[in-house]
């Protein structure tokens, strides 16, 4: 929009591609980046200058774009990933999400990653029932895990709209069924991972976790509480 309006516009990125999580944390068999790559080419047709592989702060100062520019836009993406603090956490085995994405991204565009984080032959358990979970799903699958469960903190929602749950029209909270779904995963909801066991070389080998009944609390809000006897251990690698 800057370009377009007569400004000369710089444009800076940490990683080496452009298109943030289009690019790498959205998977290829949800989003081509040919589309990514499409609409760059247009824009530096019209005089957007791109600079990937730029650390801002690191690589380049802020008084140094101070300087050289008249006006600094901060559009960065929020790359802290909301953790899990049980005990096994640190068992080798357990990364984020947005650590396990972006490398299966980065070898469909032809790139070598050492070490890859890949579910070939695992039986994997995916913390997280919204889209994010969903990626993570498609992606072992076509990587060739042994089994996927998919573990959601809060309650499995309707079907349908309910005037209880979120009237219209605020946004439905429904049950959503995405494609990775449909190829394939064992989902199951009201779940709380208490921790993590492993094996003597530091590899993640169970969750243990704990059933949830949710109810409403004396302020109107749900609130959780876990089931006696709802406790049990999955394998998983």
């Amino acid at each position: 929009q800057l370009a377009r309006a007569g400004h000369l516009v710089t444009l800076y990125e940490r990683a080496d591609r452009i298109g943030g999580l289009l690019r790498y944390g959205i998977p290829d068999f949800k989003m081509e980046k040919q589309l990514i790559d499409r609409r760059m080419e247009q824009m530096a047709a019209e005089g957007v200058t791109f600079k990937p592989n730029t650390n801002v702060g690191v690589d380049v100062t802020a008084a140094a774009l101070r300087a050289q520019f008249d006006a600094v836009v901060l559009s960065g993406g929020a790359t802290l990933a909301r953790d899990l603090p049980v005990p096994g956490r640190e068992l080798k085995g357990i990364p984020f999400a947005m650590d396990f994405l972006p490398q299966q991204n980065k070898v469909v565009a032809g790139d070598t990653v050492p070490h890859q984080l890949s579910a070939k032959g695992k039986r994997v358990v995916i913390l997280g029932g919204g889209d994010t979970g969903s990626d993570c799903l498609g992606t072992s699958n076509r990587q060739g895990a042994i089994s996927v469960h998919q573990f959601e903190l809060l309650p499995q929602p309707p079907d349908t709209r309910t005037d209880g749950v979120a009237p219209w029209p605020y946004w439905p909270m429904v049950l959503r069924t995405s494609s990775s779904h449909e190829e394939g995963v064992i989902r199951d909801w009201s779940i709380n991972t208490k921790s993590f066991a492993g094996d003597a070389h530091g590899n993640v080998k169970q969750l243990h976790g704990v059933r949830l009944d949710w109810a409403k609390g004396n302020n109107g809000r749900p609130m959780m509480k876990e089931i006696p006897g709802g406790g049990f251990a999955l394998d998983c690698d």
